[in-house]
């Protein structure tokens, strides 16, 4: 490429860093121009180095700047290609630029295609809100060209809306997506040479140990399946630990009396108990009319040695008028009768999970990262907040879940409630669940009536949760609070109010229908944005850590979590035996396509929360706050230790080491 000026006076260095990204680098003739602190404006510069290839993908490329004397402080930049291969885009993360003279530094993040024949200006740290920006017009032909290429679309009526194309910039990188679907095949591989190595059909629970080789390590719930303060456990700090709540009457159509429960209350009459804050329970309303599954109660007592256990399961429902009520299952039924109650229940616990805990996380969030896309400027602090968060969730969706919820995909062929059963299931349930009152994690614990210790014990989940909760809502205030000096502020952020509206909007009005956000008719004050975007960051990385880190031990088990079971819930007592538990049970083929999906699905991802591959706040103040974050987070780690220590069920779902930045392959 050719020659720079000659002159021999360096005081400035340019260092340009292109993305890896395959397509991001450029052979357009790249130059630059700086603007002072007091608007004046330096000559044009070409950024070249003679026999060098500039501007490869993945490259951090030093160009120097001589003759530029005594500029002051420089506070932008003007970056642009020629029109030379206008085709040609280059796609740069990064510009610093180094003062050898007065030992400074200004950092310019991009993140950006430059178009060819196009000037840009790029403020320091590249994050101002809206209203205080004075590049507005570049900023909004940006938003407008977004808003072309993130698109909504509701592919599954009455759930989030997601992306209607998968933007390029959102795809995996092809190595990304290459080793996922290259551990998918092997897994597969081995769970068919398990099927050949293994009797042709299981006759006893015994046989199930049969299938735990190669990469399929034998889970512990084989040891402790059946066991009642197992199943109590689960309901506090396994997979969906959102449900259980305070008992203060039992739900309408729940069928059971006193004399059913009171020999296993330690003495305590019903009544009594529940006043004593004693009694919680699980309702699975939402399951109501969805074909195949149980709708299933569960009520539990806390005991004196402070653990958790079932005392009672109602699987199906009937009307009060109802001739014939459906039977209640208890501890001291048969055996096996009282396993399969159990089972069932879980069958019911596992849908749930996979549809309004675990797919309802994928969806709303592709609904926010739309809609920050569309209506946040990269511009804005709050995008730069969100981005490490959000920034695989579309491709995660629609490259490996959508195959997952397809015709004939996982939930068709390994779950008993198929896909429209799933989607039945987050279609009821966002009938009652809102931002404010069920994702904001403090809320949601006290409406449940289980945020205090004293009530409720060893929920590891709340305890544990709360502290990452805490450290979130920290971080994002510090970070809310250096861009929003006052309320006024809040309320004169058009973009944050168009980026609320829409989330808020009905589908039909071109809105994500997403209820129940801080605020009425939007933010006006900066407690809300705060509340708002901690919400979706936990989410992202805790609330996914913690239905997902451990799902191998609790799914590779079937009777311990079955996704899948034969023939109807019981509708009888009568006494049942091993055989019947086997009848339930899935099939081996079943039994071991899933294994390969669960161990598929407890992979995880190598990010950790607070630790970024790029850095997106670049100023003083925030990147303090990101240390602050990383230190408490380190803190709620040391904490989360002592308390497994002596915990008789150690917890490392909500560890800081288990959580990731968000959701990932």
């Amino acid at each position: 490429m050719g020659n720079s000026s000659s002159n021999t006076t360096e005081n400035y260095e340019v260092i340009v860093k292109t993305s890896d990204r395959k397509g991001a680098g450029t052979d357009g003739n790249i130059f630059i121009a700086f603007l002072n602190n007091t608007g004046k404006r330096s000559k044009d510069y070409k950024l070249d180095v003679r026999f060098r290839d500039d501007f490869e993908p993945g490259h951090n490329d030093r160009f120097p700047i001589k003759n530029l004397r005594d500029f002051g402080e420089i506070v932008k930049i003007e970056l642009w290609r020629d029109r030379w291969l206008f085709w040609d885009n280059w796609l740069v993360e990064f510009i610093i630029v180094t003062d050898h003279v007065n030992g400074k530094f200004y950092e310019f993040p991009i993140n950006r295609w430059i178009k060819g024949g196009t000037k840009t200006r790029w403020s320091r740290y590249d994050c101002q809100l809206p209203q205080l920006d004075s590049e507005h017009r570049q900023r909004k032909e940006e938003l407008l060209g977004k808003r072309n290429v993130y698109k909504y679309w509701q592919k599954i009526p009455g759930l989030p809306v997601q992306v209607r194309t998968l933007p390029s910039d959102e795809k995996f990188r092809s190595d990304q997506l290459k080793s996922f679907t290259s551990t998918a095949r092997k897994l597969r591989i081995n769970s068919e040479l398990i099927a050949i190595a293994t009797a042709r059909n299981f006759k006893s629970l015994a046989d199930f140990e049969t299938i735990y080789k190669y990469t399929f390590h034998r889970p512990s719930s084989i040891d402790t399946w059946d066991s009642d303060e197992v199943f109590g456990n689960n309901a506090l700090n396994g997979c969906n630990p959102t449900q259980i709540k305070l008992c203060e009457k039992l739900p309408e159509g729940f069928y059971v009396t006193d004399d059913m429960v009171e020999p296993f209350l330690e003495g305590l009459k019903f009544e009594e108990a529940l006043t004593k804050k004693r009694i919680f329970v699980i309702d699975y309303h939402v399951m109501v009319d969805i074909k195949y599954l149980p709708c299933p109660f569960a009520l539990y007592f806390l005991g004196g040695d402070k653990k958790l256990r079932p005392i009672a399961i109602q699987l199906t429902r009937a009307p009060p008028h109802a001739a014939v009520k459906p039977p209640v299952f208890l501890p001291n039924d048969p055996e096996y009768t009282w396993k399969l109650a159990k089972m069932w229940f879980n069958l019911a616990d596992v849908s749930y999970h996979q549809s309004s805990t675990y797919c309802f996380i994928y969806f709303i969030l592709e609904s926010v990262a739309v809609t920050m896309h569309r209506h946040l400027s990269l511009s804005h602090p709050l995008h730069r907040l969100l981005a490490p968060h959000l920034q695989d969730v579309m491709a995660t969706n629609c490259q490996v879940i959508n195959k997952l919820i397809g015709t004939d995909g996982t939930f068709d062929s390994f779950f008993k409630m198929g896909c429209e059963g799933s989607f039945k299931i987050v279609r009821n349930d966002c009938k009652t669940r809102t931002v404010k009152t069920t994702e904001v994690l403090p809320t949601n614990l006290k409406a449940r009536g289980v945020f205090d210790e004293d009530v409720l014990p060893n929920f590891h989940y709340r305890d544990d949760g709360l502290l990452i909760w805490n450290a979130i809502k920290k971080y994002v205030a510090t970070v809310v609070n250096a861009y929003y000096k006052t309320d006024d502020h809040v309320e004169n952020d058009f973009e944050l109010h168009g980026f609320r509206s829409t989330l808020s909007k009905n589908v039909d009005a071109g809105g994500c229908a997403i209820p129940g956000l801080p605020g009425n008719d939007g933010f006006d004050s900066r407690e809300q944005v705060i509340e708002m975007f901690t919400v979706i960051i936990y989410i992202a990385s805790a609330g996914y850590a913690s239905s997902q880190h451990n799902i191998y031990e609790s799914y590779a088990y079937p009777p311990a979590y079955p996704t899948l079971l034969r023939g109807d819930p019981p509708l009888d007592k009568s006494e049942r035996t091993e055989s019947d538990l086997m009848a339930a049970l899935p099939e081996k083929n079943k039994m071991l396509g899933m294994l390969a999906v669960v161990k598929l699905w407890s992979l995880r991802s190598k990010s950790k929360l607070g630790e970024f591959e790029s850095t997106w706040l670049y100023s003083e103040e925030c990147c303090e706050a990101l240390q602050q974050f990383r230190r408490d987070l380190r803190s709620a780690a040391t904490t989360i230790d002592k308390r497994n220590s002596t915990r008789e069920f150690p917890y490392y779902n909500l560890h800081p080491d288990n959580i990731p930045n968000g959701i990932s392959i």
